[in-house]
């Protein structure tokens, strides 16, 4: 795994705090202000978790150590919810439907997390899954909440649609938006749970960015996206990857195919629509199209 660094440092006049992971280019996210601050889905490893604590303690602080005051998890995919532990006092805040996961969703995520900690070499025996139920600081939302770092508001909306509990964080006072994993590679969207949801959340994401001009947007995993006219641009992307998609799922539909036929083609015919605007295709771009496809098409069906 290669090793983590600070890509966005935090300053006074910016105090965003971005440490990337070696591990699929996780975007562990924090905030401060004066002597307070927050971490946003902490990172994957505890070398990250320990870095963007120690950045959010110290940068651009001359005096002693910042609190952590909050930890948000913006879903409950395993790479989200590592780290929520190693803040001790913390108030953690979680999407309702997160707690909500019945036991065999629970069971599954914590699986992917042991598998992966196996992989990598990670001891984390004591980890549990964030609700309400395994510690009394975990606090649940329904559809937004607001919460304070130092003199900073900070959002948190619900944005059903990547998965059944995700959310995204917005910071007025520096036009943020923390997108969890919507954006993570424009034009590529990265659905988890069902097409038409995620179609959803991005018209969402449009009204919201346009409506409140935001100029950056930090996805949980990749690039940085900056400038309202380009977010607004890589938002358009994906709405219009799944215009092209969804009439070509149809089709296939009403032909009859069999679905692991008609996947197979549907998926194909998004790679001259990809290539067209971007000119790359990558194995993961080309199983994202296969899982976008069959999701679609079970919606159909």
């Amino acid at each position: 795994m290669k090793v983590p660094y600070i890509l966005l440092p935090g300053t006074q006049a910016d105090p965003l705090v971005v440490v990337r992971s070696g591990f699929w280019n996780f975007n562990a996210i924090g905030l401060f202000d004066g002597d307070e601050a927050l971490a946003v889905d902490p990172g994957a490893y505890p070398e990250e978790i320990a870095l963007l604590a120690s950045a959010l303690a110290t940068r651009a602080n001359e005096g002693s150590p910042r609190t952590i005051k909050h930890v948000i998890l913006t879903h409950s995919h395993h790479d989200h919810i590592r780290g929520w532990m190693r803040f001790p006092g913390a108030r953690v805040t979680i999407p309702r439907h997160v707690a909500d996961k019945p036991e065999i969703s629970r069971k599954r995520i914590l699986d992917g997390k042991t598998a992966i900690d196996e992989t990598m070499g990670v001891d984390d025996p004591d980890f549990a899954y964030p609700c309400p139920k395994n510690a009394s600081n975990v606090h649940t939302f329904e559809q937004q909440t607001t919460l304070r770092v130092g003199s900073l508001e900070v959002q948190v909306h619900l944005l059903l649609g990547h998965s059944n509990c995700s959310s995204v964080v917005w910071i007025p006072a520096h036009k943020t938006l923390l997108s969890g994993d919507y954006l993570v590679a424009p034009g590529v969207p990265y659905c988890r749970w069902q097409a038409k949801e995620f179609e959803e959340a991005l018209q969402w994401l449009r009204t919201f960015c346009e409506g409140n001009d935001v100029q950056r947007v930090i996805p949980a995993h990749n690039d940085i996206i900056e400038t309202n006219a380009k977010i607004l641009a890589a938002i358009d992307l994906e709405i219009d990857y799944f215009q092209a998609l969804r009439p070509t799922c149809t089709e296939l539909h009403a032909a009859g195919l069999p679905i692991d036929q008609a996947i197979r083609v549907a998926a194909n015919a998004m790679i001259p629509f990809r290539e067209s605007r971007d000119h790359v295709t990558t194995r993961a771009a080309r199983r994202q199209d296969r899982d976008n496809a069959e999701r679609v098409l079970k919606e159909l069906s």
